[in-house]
């Protein structure tokens, strides 16, 4: 049974077994982020603010190649994303119209 378990918690990526830990399994909600940077690193804060309090969710840092894939990434995806269900708004003004 625990080899079945330890299987469930493994991703491949490129082809390399990942393993993915049970505290990081769910997903949590982010709707601000801050981002800082050195010359050796990048640091990206994940942030929910909500209506009774503030919590960080995540801090990551990233070096600034693994950071400009990063950006390239997430613009293939948002592109996807905008191709299959039409443009993001970037405002809430934007999306009340």
């Amino acid at each position: 049974m625990a080899d079945e378990n330890s299987r469930k918690s493994e991703q491949e990526v490129d082809g390399v077994p990942v393993y993915l830990p049970d505290n990081l399994k769910a997903s949590s909600f982010c709707n601000n982020i801050i981002a800082q940077f050195s010359p050796e690193e990048f640091s990206i804060d994940f942030i929910n603010m909500g209506a009774v309090h503030n919590a960080f969710v995540a801090r990551i840092a990233l070096t600034p190649s693994h950071m400009k894939r990063f950006a390239k990434l997430t613009a293939q995806k948002v592109a996807e994303y905008e191709k299959m269900f039409g443009d993001i708004p970037e405002t809430i003004e934007e999306q009340n119209k």
